[in-house]
């Protein structure tokens, strides 16, 4: 008896990753990056110069201080730009050697953003593996913020107080983003998963990028107010972190544990874009086309506006939900679905057009 072959039709993802592979837009584009982080250092040893010139005309006098926070702010911001460098590295988006592309991310991440690339690398694959899917995705597995009543209920004290409040208090939340980070940075690093010399390595650069700035503040403005510097500083690194990848997923639809979802449904359903401008592009680090990320997860930055034109359209032609929307707005439904977990105890988090994949009917 002779075999019947079976051909199978070519999914959704197939489909567009022929389009896009087609327009090369699977191409890298190193000398992008160099340019960019090229920039990102001149402008961060502008500010440190300027910092020192600034300080010593201003010292003592009511501006002095006012220009230690300003310092303090922007080298939050330039650190996230850093860091924004590291996450795509550690995606492959910068050089086609996967060696080259780990160093750099370790460098930026660790030495210039001051958290740990293993610790990132680990959990942001997690989640792209499994992008809002419950007890699979780290990115919903927060200590105060809860996406599901069954996560609310299971936190106490301190933690379910900012749970039950957590929509209102979303914003304030974004500011200790870059001290949660840097806890599970260092906690990271005593897995024993990894080989001890890179642990030892990522420690060290760390600590370099932790305890440099505030010698240096220290110096210039007193170890008192370099204390508080340092914290602004951080605060302002994590409110901007929090700033450009929570509109990506949060508040968007959940998977079931238990659910089979192809790929190209998981990853369009559970994100959402938004739109675009080039100072958006810039300032978010690609991430306002979480779509389009997540479905080609090593496509360079200066490639993902071109491909949204073709996922849009790919979309559209076949009735597939695309959430997109501007940026206010998207925290805005952020924060109404966080009250809706935290003030209430009947919380359906799968109201999207997904339900009907992911739900039997009776």
């Amino acid at each position: 008896m002779s075999a019947i072959a079976t051909i199978k039709s070519p999914t959704n993802f197939h489909l567009i990753l022929q389009q896009v592979k087609e327009a090369g837009l699977l191409h890298k584009r190193p000398s992008f990056y160099v340019i960019r982080l090229a920039v990102i250092s001149v402008v961060a040893s502008a500010l440190w110069v300027g910092a020192g010139f600034v300080g010593s005309a201003l010292a003592q006098s009511q501006w002095w201080i006012i220009a230690g926070f300003a310092l303090a702010g922007l080298l939050g911001i330039m650190s996230a730009q850093y860091g924004f460098i590291a996450h795509e590295a550690s995606h492959r988006q910068v050089f086609r050697n996967n060696k080259a592309n780990d160093w750099l991310g370790l460098i930026l991440a660790n030495l210039f953003a001051g958290l740990s690339y293993g610790f990132w690398l680990r959990k942001h694959n997690k989640h792209h593996q499994r992008p809002n899917q419950i007890g699979q995705d780290p990115d919903i597995a927060i200590r105060v913020i809860s996406f599901t009543t069954e996560s609310k209920e299971s936190k106490k004290g301190i933690e379910r107080f900012f749970t039950e409040r957590q929509g209102y208090l979303f914003p304030l939340l974004l500011l200790f983003t870059g001290f949660d980070l840097l806890v599970d940075s260092f906690a990271g690093l005593v897995r024993k998963d990894r080989a001890l010399r890179l642990r030892l390595l990522e420690f060290s650069l760390m600590m370099i990028r932790q305890t440099a700035p505030y010698v240096v503040m220290g110096i210039m403005f007193g170890w008192l107010w370099a204390i508080a510097l340092w914290f602004f500083m951080m605060m302002t690194f994590g409110f901007f972190m929090g700033a450009a990848f929570a509109p990506n997923h949060k508040g968007m639809p959940l998977v079931e544990k238990d659910s089979k979802l192809d790929f190209f449904s998981r990853q369009v359903l559970t994100s959402r874009n938004i739109r675009g401008s080039w100072l958006k592009d810039n300032l978010m680090g690609g991430l306002n086309y979480q779509v389009e990320h997540h479905l080609f997860p090593s496509m360079a930055r200066p490639f993902l506006r071109k491909a949204h034109v073709m996922v849009d359209e790919f979309c559209k032609k076949n009735n597939i939900t695309m959430v997109e929307m501007n940026l206010m707005a998207s925290y805005v439904a952020i924060m109404k679905h966080l009250n809706k977990v935290g003030l209430s105890n009947n919380v359906d988090p799968f109201v999207c057009p997904m339900v009907a994949e992911l739900r039997p009917r009776s």
